[in-house]
């Protein structure tokens, strides 16, 4: 471990991260800008993701709160599983019907 001997890494990080790259002024944009996403960079795996992604959370809520609430917490677990489930089916019917 290279460094400051007490340990402190952000004191070590800083002096080799070189800092943001905004800070610095060299005019560089951020690799990341939320006005520069539209719904065409999406497409249909990213939009396919998303929704996985959901229904997974929806089921990770679900499979809490049936500790307290049990038929509300299976009723969301289902409701989950259906929209994971749906996400590859509706990208695979897309891709079918109109190519890759």
């Amino acid at each position: 471990m290279s460094g400051s001997a007490g340990g402190n890494h952000s004191d070590d990080i800083a002096a080799t991260d070189g800092g943001d790259a905004a800070a610095d002024g060299d005019g560089a944009p951020d690799e990341f800008d939320d006005g520069d996403v539209s719904a065409s960079d999406i497409g249909p795996v990213g939009a396919m993701i998303a929704v996985a992604f959901t229904g997974a959370v929806i089921g990770l809520v679900g499979a809490g709160i049936s500790l307290f609430v049990s038929d509300l917490g299976l009723a969301l677990i289902g409701v989950g599983v259906v929209v994971a489930l749906s996400s590859p089916i509706a990208y695979l019917r897309h891709r079918r019907q109109y190519g890759s």
